[in-house]
């Protein structure tokens, strides 16, 4: 009985604590919001005339690249579980990322990783390997951002001279070399968190690599989507596109660990501090808003790509699997 009274009482305050991180969540994205809308229309006036003289071609390119970004984000996913478990195919896994995607924006931050785990597990894939493959994807993302944050820091401290830029490639050939002890120390620690074991996890140091080198290149192009973005309202030089790239997966990972749905607000209001003194108030409140906007419109449309031709290409393996069951 009183074992059952405690574990009562530890489920209860394990539903407050969550509802508390919600709270605060919300809370948090309302407040960051307030004062970039508020600076948003403060400069309105400055703000129309980028938006009359905007390039839309530019627009509509830079949105079709968060679209390619978007789906190579779940293709990284899909990999590494299809590396875990082969119960489905790599396509299979990218639907069930796309589709579980727009739960993010879900107050409470979890409902894409229950929505991964639920359609993973009643398609009959191994649950270890399921949790695993997020849990690696939780650990790159970070890891690969992490190495952007490293040569974005001479920015905050130019004063210091060349020297820092030695140190932050040092440090980072440092991390590179550590790079299988980190990943696997990462994975481990996030394990116990979930509280799941991964204990039968095996991760070649290829694999490792491999996997960061597929992170990075998703993160630069998605830097170079944000540069065409930018470049649709403005002149863009080449210090502020080197910039521009460096800081998105700094905003985009710091607003992923914070408590906000799908980090709102928060990765914004990074991106104003890490880019403020590069560009007009105007332009640069313009920039963080409609940032926002730019992903949104991409991932639908990311979604809207790939489902057709996601559901295309099984009624086309179903017909040929009839076609050779007749035969």
């Amino acid at each position: 009985m009183e074992q059952q009274e405690t574990k009562q009482e530890t489920k209860k305050k394990s539903s407050w604590k969550k509802k508390l991180f919600k709270i605060v969540g919300i809370l948090l994205s309302i407040v960051i919001l307030w004062f970039l809308v508020e600076n948003f229309i403060s400069a309105w006036n400055d703000i129309q005339d980028y938006l009359i003289n905007a390039n839309w071609l530019l627009i509509v390119v830079a949105i079709f690249v968060y679209a390619f970004v978007f789906i190579a984000t779940g293709h990284n996913w899909a990999y590494m579980l299809h590396k875990l478990d082969q119960t489905m195919t790599t396509a299979d896994y990218l639907d069930i990322h796309m589709t579980s995607a727009f739960a993010r924006y879900i107050p409470g931050g979890i409902w894409n990783i229950v929505g991964k785990a639920y359609m993973c597990t009643s398609k009959g894939v191994n649950k270890s390997a399921t949790t695993a493959s997020m849990i690696l994807e939780y650990v790159y993302q970070i890891i690969s951002s992490g190495l952007f944050l490293l040569f974005f820091l001479p920015v905050f401290f130019n004063k210091l001279g060349w020297w820092l830029l030695v140190l932050v490639i040092v440090v980072a050939i440092g991390i590179l070399v550590a790079l299988p002890w980190l990943v696997r120390g990462g994975v481990k620690l996030l394990a116990k968190i979930f509280k799941e074991d991964v204990s039968n996890l095996h991760l070649s140091a290829k694999l490792i690599y491999g996997l960061l080198l597929r992170y990075a290149v998703v993160w630069l192009i998605t830097g170079l989507g944000l540069v065409l973005w930018v470049l649709a309202f403005d002149q863009v030089t080449w210090e502020q596109a080197f910039y521009l790239v460096l800081s998105y997966p700094i905003c985009w990972v710091v607003g992923f660990v914070s408590p906000s749905p799908n980090g709102l607000g928060v990765r914004e209001g990074v991106m104003q501090f890490l880019l403020t003194g590069m560009y007009t108030d105007s332009l640069l409140a313009l920039i963080t808003v409609t940032s926002r906007l730019w992903t949104i419109v991409g991932e639908v449309l990311s979604f809207g790509i790939f489902k057709p031709l996601f559901l295309l290409g099984k009624r086309h393996q179903k017909k040929r699997l009839g076609e050779k069951h007749h035969v």
